[in-house]
């Protein structure tokens, strides 16, 4: 009871915050009453939209809120007096801009994507009131650009001068979480715990947390902390991360089937390299000289006592030895990342195996679900417009920008309807608390200090809302609506036929976009995850297939970003559930397996290559199936053929892409079969054979 009790209490932090945006906000209100700007309600809720408890995130929001701000305004003054004389032609202009903007937003994924869906529909909030009189759209479009300019310097500047919190440092905390949480997964992955409930959602948690670092980073290239320049090293580290997935859970594998070789009875050497490496992780300490030439020479005894024993079993402690050597460069990596983020230091990395970094991450993009949004919002924009046009509503625009605003405020979600509703629901409490306030308080109010202090009454307790996860709707939902509501300005109006037909319009407008997006957008989480699915399995078949277009590292971080994205989905979908019981990170080691064997592949004679083509076309037709059939199982013509090949890979040589082959090959053989009996093709091909023991090293 005490822990809900202290998780729901507002901490100094909090109230910091809280009080911080508020000021903010009246600096802005002030500043728009003295210059006598045209909406000085606009700036007051831009302060509350580009809030947030980090300076850094705060800044970057509001540069790409502005930009986005700009560019809507711009389309603006170019869309309506071109065509307001043709109503259609208008409305069909301004939602095909918010549906394309929408769609670029989705596909982008970082967060500068705000810029575009607020490109989008910034053009229907500076739009479609003035279509009754086009000659102010250069001067209307213009003054919702200063005004946002003005909430967006107002908040900047209280956020750096009183109490700023840095992003830098909290990047600092998360990347220490982070590597603590991995070398626990590594360990618990050594011990022998790898296939434990557990440790497979501490993968997906870790996956999720390692592709949202991306996009913090964005935040601290915006930060006046010294870790503003170390936005480079972090991008490497958080590739290092992504990297570190799949050879933890490559290790599950591999021990598993040594396990079963060796009927759970390990050699002394791999028994000591587990016990070794298991305390270089929990120590967090970089490996020094001397123990990394101990690990090595640990790792050629456990190959070596592996081919004594058969050469199935000598595969598989190379492969053993390849991860733990990938797992100790990552980890050495991650450690000396970590320090040249704190320090300023460099150092130079080891791990090259997955090729080199890149600047913009090839993350999953769905075209199909943003265009199916952007269509939503269209639908719902013209239903609004519809009715505005045809009731002759002098207050309608309200309708027809606040449905398109919506539809593209949720349109990250899978189903965005309960959210919708939720932000709807707030929007009558913040009607009814804006009729109490202006009817109510605003009489009595006859200076400016009065106004800030009764709007201190309710928004900076709305304020700590903003600070809570599961209450930060509400509490910007209320903290934009309600100065948009009273439309603030230098002096009082109690119209109340105005009043009441611009929020009546403006709930309707939402209703209209949750109504059009239960019909048409809303998908269940399972349907995403399974697209998800699709897409890795899509991947690994044109891996197998198209040699010419394989980049292995691209390849890597779309299919862990694809884990990060699904990672939360599973959460929601039931236990029962084929989709929740696929295990998408085997999916992620058999794609990169493929990949390097189709690499290895490339720098193999043309005489040699037969079995490879022959292994690559099993797992490609093996993908095609799963791609009509979720629940399909490799079959045992792929063993079959897994094995024959493995067998002629042993006689074929003792080059470098012939091992490398024949790694990826046994990786493959023991993550798509990990029931299946020990190797004994191989045994027989290359009993007694010298050549095969070398080729096995």
């Amino acid at each position: 009871m005490t822990s809900n009790k202290n998780a729901t209490d507002p901490s100094l932090g909090d109230v910091v915050f809280s009080i911080k945006t508020f000021a903010a906000a009246m600096l802005a209100l002030g500043i728009a009453l003295c210059f006598d700007l045209t909406n000085p309600y606009w700036a007051v809720g831009t302060v509350y939209i580009v809030a947030h408890p980090l300076s850094g995130a705060s800044t970057s929001k509001a540069i790409y809120r502005l930009i986005g701000t700009a560019l809507g305004g711009t389309v603006t003054v170019i869309l309506i007096p071109n065509l307001v004389n043709s109503p259609e032609m208008l409305t069909l202009a301004i939602a095909l801009w918010m549906a394309f903007c929408l769609g670029v937003s989705l596909l982008d994924r970082t967060p500068r994507s705000y810029s575009f869906m607020l490109a989008g529909y910034t053009t229907a909030l500076t739009g479609f009131p003035i279509v009754a009189n086009p000659d102010t759209a250069f001067t209307y479009a213009t003054a919702r650009v200063l005004e946002i300019a003005l909430g967006i310097i107002c908040v900047a500047v209280v956020n750096r001068i009183i109490f700023p919190r840095h992003a830098g440092p909290v990047l600092a905390t998360r990347i220490n979480t982070w590597l603590r949480d991995g070398a626990e997964l590594a360990t618990g992955t050594l011990k022998g715990r790898g296939r434990d409930p557990s440790l497979l959602a501490a993968a997906r948690r870790l996956a999720a947390d390692a592709v949202d670092l991306h996009s913090f980073t964005t935040h601290v290239a915006y930060d006046t902390s010294a870790l503003r320049d170390i936005v480079g090293r972090t991008r490497i580290l958080q590739q290092r991360m992504v990297a570190m997935l799949p050879i933890v859970s490559g290790l599950a594998d591999v021990l598993n089937a040594l396990e079963k070789a060796t009927a759970g009875k390990f050699t002394p050497a791999i028994t000591t390299l587990v016990s070794e490496v298991t305390a270089l992780l929990e120590s967090g300490v970089p490996l020094a000289e001397e123990k990394r030439q101990q690990l090595l020479t640990l790792m050629s005894k456990a190959e070596e006592e592996g081919r004594e024993q058969q050469e199935w079993n000598g595969l598989l402690a190379h492969n053993f030895t390849a991860r733990i050597r990938d797992l100790v460069q990552i980890w050495g990596d991650c450690l000396s990342l970590r320090q040249d983020i704190e320090s300023g230091s460099r150092h130079d990395l080891r791990w090259r195996r997955f090729g080199t970094s890149f600047e913009r991450a090839p993350i999953h993009k769905d075209y199909g679900m943003a265009i199916h949004s952007g269509l939503s919002v269209m639908l719902a924009t013209f239903i609004a417009t519809a009715l505005w046009i045809y009731t002759g509503w002098p207050q309608g625009s309200a309708a027809a920008m606040m449905a398109g605003v919506l539809c593209c405020i949720f349109s990250s979600m899978d189903d965005p309807a309960p959210m919708m509703i939720k932000f709807v629901n707030v929007a009558i409490v913040t009607v009814i608390a804006a009729f109490v306030f202006q009817y109510g308080l605003m009489p009595l109010i006859h200076s400016y200090a009065e106004l800030a202090a009764a709007l201190g009454l309710v928004l900076v307790p709305a304020g700590l809302l903003m600070t809570k996860p599961s209450l930060a709707l509400y509490g910007m939902g209320f903290c934009v609506n309600l100065p948009n509501m009273l439309t603030l300005q230098d002096r009082l109006n109690l119209d109340f036929t105005s009043f009441v037909n611009s929020n009546a319009a403006m709930i309707i407008g939402m209703v209209i976009a949750c109504g059009t997006t239960v019909l048409v957008r809303s998908v269940g989480a399972e349907w995403t995850a399974y697209r998800l699915l699709r897409s890795g399995w899509t991947d690994i078949v044109a891996a197998a297939r198209r040699p010419e277009e394989v980049d292995f590292t691209r390849l890597l971080y779309r299919m862990v970003d694809r884990l990060g994205l699904v990672a939360p989905r599973l959460a929601m979908i039931p236990p029962e559930s084929a989709v929740a019981q696929t295990d998408i990170l085997r999916d992620l080691r058999n794609g990169l397996n493929t990949l390097e064997l189709q690499r290895h592949k490339q720098l193999i004679s043309r005489d040699r290559r037969e079995p490879i083509e022959n292994v690559l076309s099993g797992v490609a037709a093996h993908y095609q199936l799963k791609q009509k059939s979720r629940d399909a199982q490799p079959d045992a013509n792929l063993l079959k053929t897994l094995d024959q090949s493995l067998a002629a890979l042993l006689e074929a040589g003792k080059t470098s892409p012939i091992e490398g082959a024949r790694r990826s090959m046994t990786a493959l053989r023991y993550t798509l079969f990990p029931d299946a009996a020990s190797l004994s093709v191989v045994a027989a091909t290359g009993a007694g054979g010298g050549t095969a023991k070398e080729n096995a090293a």
